[in-house]
C-alpha cells in the first residue's frame, strides 16, 4: 500500500507539470488572436464614446493677472530710468542703456531724441498698475528728474506671458498723476465698550511703540508674529478704540498720540486683531511681517 501510494503521488505530480505546459503552449498559440480582439474592442469603444459622449468645449483661456508680477514691475522701472536719462552731447550712451529693453520694430531711442541739454533720473516708483486692453499691463512709473520739480509720470506697457521673457508692448506715453481725493470717507465704527479689550489695547500700543518686547509678549497670542518699529515713541494718550466693522469683526482701530525723544508729536492709528482666550489677546498689530 505504501509503495503504491508513493508511485501514485509521483505520477500525479508529473501529470500536473505536463498539464501546465500544455495550457501554456495553447495560450501562447492563441495570444495573437486575443490581442487582436482586445485591440478591436478598444477601437470600437473609442468610436462609440466619440459618437455618444462628444468632447466638451475647450477650456477657457487663462484669466489675465490681477496685477503685474515682479519682473514686469522691475522692467518698467529700469526702462523708465533709461528712457528719461539723457545727455544730448552723448546720444550713444542713452541708446546703449535702452538696448536691452527694445523689441524688434521699435526704434533704438524708444521714440525720444533729445535735442539739447541733459537730464538725470533722481528716483522712480510705481504709481499705478492696470490691465492693458491690448494685452499685458500698463505700469505707470512716477519719476523725479533733474530738469523739473514735479514728478514725471510715464505709462509703460509690458507683456509677460508665463515662461516667456518680459517684452515692451510699444512706445511709452506721458500721463497725469493718479487722482487724489480729499474727502475722508470713514465707515461707521462702533466704540469698544468691553473694558478688557480697551485695557489690553492700551498696554499693547504702549509696549509696542516703546519697544518693550517682554511686556508686549504677555498680551499676544502664542502664534502672533510681530516685529517692533525702529522708531521708539512714548504713547501720551490712547484717543480712541473702535471696532473696524462691529464687535464681531475681530479687529479694532486704536488712535494714539505719541511723542519722540525730540518732543515731536504724532497722531497714529493702528489696526489690532483681537482673539478671545480666557481673556482678550492681540494676534497682530497693523501688519503681519511674514505676509507678502
Amino acid at each position: 500500500m505504501d509503495g503504491a501510494s508513493g508511485s501514485e503521488g509521483a505520477v500525479s505530480g508529473r501529470v500536473g507539470i505536463g498539464w501546465e505546459g500544455v495550457r501554456r503552449s495553447r495560450y501562447l498559440a492563441s495570444a495573437p488572436r486575443y490581442l487582436a480582439t482586445a485591440a478591436l474592442l478598444v477601437l470600437i469603444a473609442l468610436g462609440l464614446k466619440s459618437v455618444f459622449l462628444p468632447g466638451g468645449d475647450p477650456p477657457p483661456p487663462p484669466l489675465p493677472r490681477a496685477s503685474a508680477d515682479a519682473p514686469s514691475l522691475d522692467f518698467a522701472l529700469q526702462f523708465t530710468r533709461a528712457y528719461l536719462t539723457y545727455d544730448a552731447a552723448r546720444p550713444g550712451a542713452r541708446t546703449q542703456a535702452l538696448a536691452p529693453f527694445m523689441p524688434d520694430g521699435l526704434d533704438a531711442g524708444a521714440g525720444f531724441f533729445p535735442a539739447s541739454g541733459a537730464q538725470r533720473v533722481l528716483w522712480v516708483n510705481v504709481a499705478s498698475d492696470q490691465q492693458a486692453l491690448a494685452g499685458g499691463r500698463v505700469i505707470t512709473v512716477a519719476a523725479g528728474v533733474s530738469t523739473q520739480k514735479r514728478p514725471v509720470y510715464l505709462a509703460v506697457t509690458v507683456r509677460h506671458e508665463h515662461g516667456q521673457p518680459v517684452v515692451l508692448g510699444g512706445y511709452p506715453s506721458f500721463v497725469g498723476a493718479p487722482v487724489i481725493g480729499t474727502d475722508l470717507a470713514s465707515p461707521d465704527r462702533t466704540a469698544v465698550t468691553d473694558e478688557a479689550v480697551v485695557q489690553v489695547v492700551d498696554r499693547v500700543v504702549h509696549n509696542y511703540l516703546a519697544g518693550a518686547a517682554p511686556n508686549l509678549k504677555a498680551d499676544l497670542t502664542t502664534d502672533a508674529v510681530v516685529t517692533l518699529p525702529t522708531v521708539v515713541l512714548t504713547v501720551r494718550n490712547v484717543d480712541e478704540v473702535v471696532w473696524t466693522a462691529g464687535p464681531d469683526s475681530g479687529a479694532v482701530l486704536a488712535t494714539v498720540t505719541a511723542e519722540d525723544g525730540s518732543g515731536a508729536t504724532y497722531t497714529l492709528t493702528y489696526e489690532l486683531g483681537i482673539a478671545y482666550r480666557e481673556r482678550p489677546y492681540v494676534e497682530f498689530i497693523e501688519v503681519i511681517p511674514t505676509d507678502t
